[in-house]
Order: C-alpha cells, then structure tokens, then sequence
C-alpha cells in the first residue's frame, strides 16, 4: 500500500466532483489489529508492519463492539472518489483529526508513480508524514497531530496568500498599461 500511492493534503473538497462519501470508523487494537465499520459493515483487519492488509474478515456488530472496548485509538472519516481520475480518493476526518483532508493517489507501477504530475488543487505531498497513513495518524496525540497538519496548512494558506497577490499585482499593472 505505501508504495504505490502518493498522499496530499488539500484545505478543502470545495469545487471538486466528488462521489457520495461513506463513512469509515476505525478502532486500533494494536499495530497489527484493526476494526472499522465501513457504512454498515464491520470487519477485522490484520495489517503488517507496511500497513497493507494481509487477512480481512467480516465480523459481527457484537464482536465489532466487544473488540471497540480494547481500541487504543479511533479515526472517524468520510471517503470520497474523485470522477475524474479513478486512481484519486479523497479522505475528510472527523472528530480529534477534523481539519485533515487528504488526497491518495494509487499507482498501479512504480513508473507511473514516478512520473505522476499532482493535480494544480492538490497541495503539498505529505507520503512520508504521520499524516498520510491513518496507522500512523492514530498514534499521534492531539497536540502532535495540530503541531503536523499546521505544518502543512500554513504552507498551504501561505501559496494561496501568495497566489492571491500575484493576481491584484498582475490586475494593477494591466489597469496600468
């Protein structure tokens, strides 16, 4: 999974076709052990130490609920499928990571990945931060995951600053002329 996928932030699902989104919450037991109710089905994961699923199984809501009660952490988001690029999902978290909206883009070769050009309303790439994997993001405390989404949202609002001046800047000199 980490390696063939790409990871942005963005601010907002603002002007973006988008699919209805389905709701993901998601309970850590431990690294390898996660649950999650996906819309209305419960299942159990079993992840390795790349975050990729190696055993998945349907549960029921009682052992979805009994397994709950043992979760270190949880992560509550909305998915969402980009119509324009079917290799483009878009995650909207909820509850202690509201804020967090990241872009994944799966890659079927290396080669496309290396040569994948980021769409102008993705920001910054965030594939090596304990953002872009929700096993990592779960880890963090909330003032560690504030301290990292500020990293990255203040590079973002600066660029959108930034492009905002270029634009009254460029307006004014064709007044100007």
């Amino acid at each position: 999974m980490r390696k063939n996928t790409k990871r942005y932030i963005v601010s907002s699902l603002n002007n973006l076709e988008l699919s209805p989104p389905i709701r993901y919450e998601r309970y850590y037991i431990n690294d390898s052990l996660r649950i999650q109710k996906k819309d209305k089905d419960y299942q159990k994961e079993i992840l390795d130490d790349n975050n990729d699923i190696i055993e998945k199984a349907d549960i029921s809501e009682k052992e979805f609920l009994s397994l709950k009660e043992q979760a270190r952490s949880k992560i509550i988001r909305d998915s969402y499928l980009y119509l324009k690029d079917d290799r483009v999902s878009i995650k909207k978290y909820l509850g202690d990571h509201q804020g967090l909206y990241r872009v994944e883009v799966t890659f079927q070769t290396k080669e496309e990945k290396n040569k994948y050009q980021k769409e102008n309303w993705m920001g910054k790439e965030i594939t090596t931060s304990p953002l872009a994997f929700d096993k990592d993001l779960s880890k963090l405390s909330k003032e560690e995951f504030k301290k990292e989404l500020e990293k990255y949202n203040n590079t973002e609002k600066r660029k959108e600053k930034n492009k905002i001046q270029y634009n009254r800047n460029k307006s004014r000199r064709n007044t100007i002329n």
